[in-house]
């Protein structure tokens, strides 16, 4: 699907999930059971604190509803760190990590 199409059915099929899983943090923020320090607490805050970036997807088809491109891409860097252990001297890891910086940004295949 593209263009309106997308869009429409984002507004019929997500928009009312989505609606329903802002007013259940909402409501749940008002819990006087839910410490500051709780992880839920933390969780929901976040989630209403992002609301509006949160439900961009829904108005522009053109923004994907999730990073999982984006943290593909960059999960080279974490990897490579841990490949850098393994090397033999300081600046064996250095020239490994230009060498691996260089790869990654002449990759030709777009991000999706």
């Amino acid at each position: 699907m593209t263009g309106d199409d997308k869009k429409t059915y984002r507004q019929t099929h997500a928009k009312p999930v989505v609606n329903k899983f802002f007013d259940w943090c909402h409501q749940e923020r008002q819990r006087i059971d839910l410490t500051p320090s709780n992880p839920l607490t933390k969780a929901i805050n976040y989630a209403c604190n992002h609301e509006i970036q949160m439900r961009v997807f829904l108005d522009n088809p053109d923004v994907s509803p999730d990073t999982n491109h984006l943290e593909r891409a960059l999960r080279c860097i974490p990897m490579g760190r841990k490949n850098y252990m393994f090397c033999w001297t300081e600046l064996g890891a250095e020239h490994v990590g230009i060498i691996q910086s260089l790869l990654v940004s002449c990759n030709t295949d777009p991000i999706k």
